[in-house]
C-alpha cells in the first residue's frame, strides 16, 4: 500500500515538473498542442542590398531552421557577401554560445539583450544582423524571411548558381505547420489526443508531397525549377530517420514507404555544397541530449551515419 501511493505520488511530482521543464522548451496551448513562438521579421520593402553594415548568419548545427538559412547561403554562394557564424548549443543552460567572442558577445542572449529588439521570447537562432559601427541591428530571425533575403541579394560569383524560386504559399505553409512544425509538434505533444491529430497532419502532408512529386514529374517538388518548398522540406526529411522517427515518435507511417520522396532526397543532398549543411554527430548529440523533457537518461541511441542511411560514398 505505501508502495502504491508512493509511486503515484512520485508520478505526480514528475508529471508536474515535466510540465514545467516543457513550458521553458515548448509553450502549448490549452489542449496540449505545441505552439511554436513567433519571430522577430523586418519590413516586407526592405532591401537587403542597400544594407550598408557587415552582414553576419548566426547559426547553429543542430537547428533545422537554421539548415534553412544554410542552404540557401551555399546554393547562393554567399560567402563574400554573407558570413556565418556558428554558435554551438549549451545544454547546461540550455542556450546558444559562441565559439569565440565576437565583438564582445560570448552568448546569444547577450547579443539579442543589446540589439535593437527587447522583447522576444527567447534568444533564437537563425539571425540575420548587421553591426554599423559595433552596433547591432537585428534584421530577422525567423527562417522563412531570412531565405528571402539572402535569395535576394544581387551576387557577382564566379560559380554557377542554382536559381531558387518561389512558389505556392498555400503549399508551403502546409510544409512549414504540418510537417517542419509537424514533428515538433507530434515530439512536444502533451498527450494523447494532440500528438494523434499532429501525427495525422504530418503524414497527410508527406502523402502531398509525395503525390505532387510523383505529379511534376521533375527532379524538385513543382518541377523542373527548384523552390522555397525543397529549401523548407529538406532540413526535416534529412534528419527523419536520426532524430525525428526516433525521438519525436514519428512512427505512423516509415519514411521509405514514399519513394519519390526517398528519391527527391537523394537528388536534393547531391547538390552541390549541401553535404556541408548537414552535421548527422551534433545533430545525435544535441537533440538527444538538450532535449532532456523527451530524453531524461540522455542516451544517445546507436544509428547509422548519414552517409550510409543516404547510401552515398564517402
Amino acid at each position: 500500500m505505501q508502495n502504491r501511493h508512493l509511486i503515484m505520488a512520485s508520478k505526480k511530482f514528475w508529471f508536474w515538473f515535466w510540465t514545467q521543464l516543457m513550458n521553458g522548451f515548448a509553450p502549448s496551448d490549452l489542449h496540449g498542442n505545441y505552439i511554436r513562438p513567433k519571430g522577430i521579421t523586418i519590413d516586407s520593402e526592405y532591401d537587403i542590398n542597400n544594407e550598408h553594415g557587415q552582414i553576419y548568419l548566426l547559426v547553429g548545427n543542430s537547428c533545422p531552421w537554421c539548415q534553412r538559412t544554410l542552404l540557401v547561403h551555399e546554393i547562393k554562394h554567399l560567402s563574400k557577401k554573407v558570413k556565418v557564424i556558428f554558435l554551438k548549443a549549451d545544454v547546461e543552460h540550455g542556450e546558444w554560445i559562441f565559439n569565440t567572442s565576437i565583438k564582445g558577445y560570448i552568448r546569444l542572449s547577450d547579443l539579442y539583450k543589446n540589439a535593437n529588439e527587447k522583447i522576444i521570447f527567447r534568444a533564437t537562432l537563425p539571425l540575420l544582423i548587421s553591426f554599423v559601427k559595433d552596433e547591432v541591428n537585428i534584421l530577422s530571425n525567423e527562417s522563412s524571411q531570412i531565405i528571402r533575403l539572402l535569395n535576394s541579394i544581387k551576387n557577382e560569383s564566379k560559380y554557377k548558381t542554382l536559381s531558387i524560386k518561389n512558389c505556392n504559399q498555400k503549399f508551403l505553409d502546409l510544409i512549414n505547420n504540418s510537417i517542419n512544425d509537424g514533428v515538433y509538434k507530434c515530439g512536444f505533444a502533451r498527450n494523447q489526443s494532440a500528438y494523434e491529430k499532429a501525427s495525422q497532419n504530418l503524414f497527410t502532408a508527406i502523402n502531398e508531397v509525395e503525390n505532387l512529386l510523383e505529379k511534376n514529374k521533375g527532379d524538385w517538388i513543382f518541377g523542373e525549377e527548384l523552390t522555397y518548398a525543397d529549401i523548407y522540406l529538406f532540413p526535416t526529411l534529412i534528419r527523419w530517420e536520426l532524430i525525428y522517427s526516433k525521438l519525436f515518435k514519428c512512427t505512423e507511417q516509415e519514411l521509405s514507404s514514399f519513394e519519390k520522396i526517398i528519391e527527391w532526397r537523394l537528388k536534393f543532398f547531391k547538390l552541390s555544397n549541401v553535404n556541408r549543411t548537414c552535421f548527422d554527430n551534433e545533430w545525435k548529440k544535441d537533440y538527444y541530449r538538450a532535449l532532456f523533457p523527451l530524453n531524461p537518461n540522455e542516451i544517445i541511441p546507436v544509428l547509422p551515419s548519414l552517409k550510409e542511411i543516404m547510401k552515398v560514398e564517402t
